[in-house]
């Protein structure tokens, strides 16, 4: 058996799913020139990616009374550890919650000053059979509208499964994890990381894990790294000019162009359905001044009901109001929202003031009776739709399409929204209409992510790799494009094919640490084991504390006879992610398979599920050690328990059916037999004991 696990490096978006509906205008047709300073951008000096940021801190000794305003916003107060003084929410009655779909329970708990999200299941007689707690380390979101919980583990970020909800005042799962309970395993990556909070030391290759995390989203993600505004204040390097109309060591979005305004914005407030990097760019690599399109491409569905909405799609919505449209640009985020101001401080009756700025009520629909269009009436909840978003529950956001007229949503109205959007196939389109040679292989990278984040159909798979294979015939070069249509290729077992891609990529990319992780997979699985050793060693030699290529490693090392040095690395897999389930089972099975250690081998299968209950290979697992000691009963318990969980595991159910044959139950040994061939019709096995079971060639 290949037990070599298929690497997915996650896609962004951890914590939350968005989507936003798209114009017919280009965005680009939208905006005048900046009459203020058009060639601004050119001139401002901290978009040198050589200029540092300083942090929060040098800001506030001149600028005290906005910074202290500005850390009780909702961005301010965007990510921190937990602390008895914040506690907003209830940890001691309404402090559970019960995800019927995995039979998994969640308790929240205060302990000793520390913060713990408690999971366990229970049997039929209420007893509890399984408990795992994980502390909170960090906590994501003001509190305005909920708080999401993060945990640590040796400098890796994972999201947790429970979510407080502030507009309703209680627990449910985490966003998205109603669909799939991914328990304590969701990796917080660099694009979750950065639209929530300042930019974070990543460490390249690894996913989720960094060596500092600041805490809250601080002044430079709008202003630019402020190194040379904090050089020119102290007279180091820079002496104030009398013509000087702006200063340019520091961005003041102001003084930028409107689309380049409502770019500072849309850097987090434009989350579309996927993002998808240009080549080479990295999350971090945007500074206010700068088009957000010059890092990324962001993809929204392109037929969205009007009635859906995501959180983090203000940006693309306000595209869509005719106020926005008509404007000029002039209608931007800052039109109505200061952004050193909490928007909870200011009355509904604010922004309809807002309003009326642009809007005479004299010539507001004179002829429509019913629209209260008086100097005390509510703009917003006429033209604003208020309630739940379509990605997280629990939450009331304002829809940012303004709109002449909205039509109210029942909840049959929404029920159907959700069927429709899960029944229809998504169209992915460019956000910002982009055509230059490297569109499609993005688009095909867009479409690869969608696939990927809950393994939806096959078509989307197909057409990535129609894009990526096309756009590759004049990007020959383009990394991230031969990565992954890699991956794609991958995800089919097209070997040779996937194979073709990682060496064309390694070639000119000798430090692209992932790109060996798969190439060693690949090579495994086409028996190429000493190159696929020395693949995973190089990938390891660029970064070192990756426990899946050192699991994936001592998995080869272990084909290759070689037990000791496999041993070796699973140890070493373990030792950078203590709760890595993989590398648990698979020092189980050497201790099992090769080492002949049962006693050894169950305390890792064990341990495996301690971590996690559903575990399919260390319930197989510990099916077959109790089957070859004879504890026939207690074997089909774990096989029965497989299959109830991986109906697809063939394994198992040519278990169940030795188990029955060996107990004179030949009806149920058939049934299991036919359960194999129906997963694997060329399975030899099943196929001869069923003949010596009495049932004809014809009859299987």
């Amino acid at each position: 058996m290949n037990r070599l696990l298929k690497f997915i490096l996650p896609t962004v978006a951890i914590l939350l799913i968005f989507g936003v509906l798209l114009i017919n205008k280009s965005n680009n047709d939208i905006f005048e020139e900046n009459i203020i300073a058009p060639e601004l951008q050119y001139n401002l000096l901290n978009l040198n990616p050589d200029v540092e940021y300083v942090g929060d801190e040098e800001c506030v000794l001149c600028h005290s009374e906005i910074f202290n305003t500005f850390k009780q916003t909702g961005m301010g107060r965007s990510f921190y550890p937990p602390s008895k003084e914040s506690i907003i929410e209830d940890y001691i009655q309404n402090n559970h919650v019960f995800d019927q779909k995995s039979n998994l329970h969640y308790q929240m708990v205060l302990k000793e000053g520390e913060f713990f999200q408690m999971e366990y299941r229970l049997d039929e007689k209420g007893q509890r059979v399984h408990e795992l707690a994980r502390k909170v380390d960090y906590i994501i979101g003001s509190g305005n509208h909920g708080r999401t919980y993060l945990t640590r583990e040796n400098g890796f970020l994972y999201e947790m499964p429970v979510t407080w909800y502030s507009d309703k005042g209680i627990w449910d799962l985490s966003p998205g994890y109603r669909s799939t309970n991914y328990r304590f395993s969701r990796p917080i990556v660099q694009g979750c990381m950065n639209c929530h909070n300042s930019y974070a030391d990543y460490i390249q290759y690894s996913g989720n894990r960094y060596s500092d995390v600041p805490h809250g989203i601080g002044c430079e993600r709008c202003h630019g790294p402020g190194e040379l505004h904090i050089e020119k204040r102290y007279n180091v390097k820079f002496a104030k000019s009398e013509n000087e109309v702006i200063d340019s060591t520091i961005v003041n979005p102001k003084h930028l162009s409107l689309e380049l305004q409502i770019d500072v914005c849309r850097q987090c407030h434009l989350q579309g359905e996927i993002r998808v990097l240009k080549d080479g760019r990295k999350d971090t690599d945007f500074r206010p001044g700068m088009r957000l399109n010059d890092v990324k491409s962001v993809y929204i569905s392109d037929k969205l009901s009007s009635g859906d909405f995501r959180v983090a799609s203000h940006g693309a919505r306000i595209s869509l109001s005719v106020c926005f449209l008509k404007s000029g640009g002039k209608l931007v985020c800052t039109t109505c929202h200061n952004p050193h101001e909490p928007v909870q401080w200011l009355s509904r009756n604010f922004f309809n003031e807002k309003c009326l700025t642009c809007h005479e009520m004299a010539t507001l629909s004179p002829t429509n009776q019913t629209a209260d269009h008086e100097p005390s009436g509510d703009c917003v909840a006429c033209h604003m739709r208020q309630g739940a978003t379509s990605d997280i529950l629990h939450v009331n956001f304002t829809d940012h399409w303004i709109r002449k007229e909205i039509k109210t949503l029942l909840k049959a109205d929404v029920d159907s929204l959700r069927r429709h959007n899960e029944s229809n196939a998504l169209v992915l389109k460019d956000f910002f209409e982009e055509k230059d040679s490297a569109a499609e292989i993005r688009l095909g990278i867009a479409y690869l992510q969608y696939f990927e984040e809950a393994q939806r159909p096959r078509k989307y798979l197909d057409h990535a790799i129609s894009l990526l294979t096309s756009g590759l015939r004049s990007n020959t070069r383009h990394e991230s494009g031969l990565y992954n249509l890699g991956k794609a290729y991958l995800h089919l077992d097209r070997l040779n094919e996937a194979l073709l891609q990682f060496q064309k990529l390694v070639n000119f990319a000798p430090k692209n640490a992932l790109a060996y992780l798969l190439l060693g997979q690949v090579l495994n699985s086409l028996g190429r084991l000493d190159e696929a050793v020395d693949v995973f060693r190089t990938s390891l030699n660029i970064f070192s504390e990756n426990a899946i290529a050192l699991t994936n490693l001592g998995n080869v090392y272990s084909q290759l006879g070689k037990p000791t040095m496999a041993l070796n690395s699973y140890k070493n897999a373990m030792k950078v992610q203590p709760a890595y389930v993989l590398a648990h089972d698979s020092v189980g099975e050497l201790y099992a398979y090769t080492l002949q250690d049962i006693e050894t081998a169950s305390k890792h299968f064990r341990k495996a599920l301690d971590l996690d209950p559903d575990y399919v290979r260390a319930l197989h697992n510990l099916g077959n050690i109790n089957m070859s000691t004879g504890s026939d009963i207690k074997a089909m318990k774990y096989f029965e328990r497989v299959i109830e969980i991986d109906p697809r595991f063939a394994a198992a159910y040519g278990n169940l059916a030795i188990i029955h044959f060996l107990l004179g139950q030949n009806e149920e040994a058939i049934r299991y037999l036919r359960k194999v061939l129906e997963i694997n019709p060329q399975d030899v096995g099943a196929k001869s004991m069923l003949k010596q079971l009495g049932v004809p060639n014809g009859a299987y």
